[in-house]
């Protein structure tokens, strides 16, 4: 029973290994021209230092496998395979592919062998939605050196990729932070310091206020060495002669909390406006 199971799992690889070899074909000699017309079932162009054009389609009606493996290609051209009805085998593998076509995926009979790389993604989408009854897709594992499910390989090294837009709001999101990081306590001992004057404004207000009662700015003093027929000694008062100055002439004497009280003159203290008195 275990001899069984282990060909039933060894088959599709031993069937596609044959595939491959069956179409297996020597290096092509000389400069490749794309304009000329290629009559053979198989072309390796292999370590040529090739790139594809992106407007001409290869000349090969009758190829069934192409290989283009260790070219340095980058992309593979969807024009470039548009006229390759025939092809069953395209060999890509020592390319760093940034891009794969999803119309050149959607041929279900097409053996795709490329360097496992997240490139792949829309091969193996394209694939599971319009391919069924396919053996599972494999890729080339460079670090490894075997083939490796390209499915299980896509899920564990390809995590989902943020959008620009997405990257672009955290980081509008994080420099708001820090800002209010830095502000937030600056904001925070102004309104302190404002209230702190506003409170102070009243008060002096007040006291202003109870001065300006009727009364004749001088009080008199009494000896208590006994009786004297002398008048008393009258004295001036003279302690809220700058608060009356201050009062009459609209003025506030500058000082570590000037600006504090000028918000609180204007009814400024609250937090928005004392954040944009800050920043102004």
């Amino acid at each position: 029973m275990g001899g069984a199971l282990v060909w039933v799992l060894l088959l599709p690889l031993l069937l596609q290994d044959a595939r491959t070899q069956e179409y297996s074909c020597a290096l092509f000699s000389g400069n490749v021209d794309w304009t000329k017309e290629f009559q053979d079932m198989c072309l390796n162009f292999s370590k040529k230092g090739l790139s594809l054009p992106r407007n001409q389609s290869l000349l090969a009606s009758k190829v069934i496998s192409l290989d283009l493996s260790a070219n340095g290609l980058r992309e593979l051209p969807p024009v470039f395979f548009a006229n390759l009805g025939t092809l069953q085998i395209l060999d890509v593998t020592g390319n760093v592919l940034d891009h794969v076509d999803g119309a050149l995926a959607a041929r279900c009979n097409l053996d795709l062998k490329a360097n496992c790389r997240c490139s792949l993604e829309v091969w193996h989408k394209v694939r599971s939605d319009n391919c069924s009854g396919q053996l599972p897709l494999q890729c080339l594992d460079v670090a490894m050196g075997a083939w490796r499910n390209l499915s299980a390989f896509l899920e564990a090294s390809c995590a989902p990729r943020l959008a620009p837009s997405t990257i672009g709001g955290l980081v509008a999101g994080g420099c708001l932070l820090l800002g209010l990081a830095i502000s937030g306590p600056m904001v925070a001992w102004r309104l302190r310091r404002c209230r702190a004057a506003s409170s102070h404004g009243l008060g002096k207000a007040q006291a202003t206020k109870d001065d300006s009662r009727p009364h004749w700015g001088w009080q008199p003093q009494y000896s208590s060495q006994g009786l004297n027929p002398k008048s008393p000694v009258v004295t001036l008062s003279s302690s809220h002669t700058s608060d009356y100055e201050n009062m009459f002439l609209g003025q506030q004497a500058a000082g570590p909390g000037f600006q504090e009280h000028d918000l609180a003159k204007h009814g400024l203290c609250d937090l928005g406006q004392v954040a944009s008195a800050l920043w102004a």
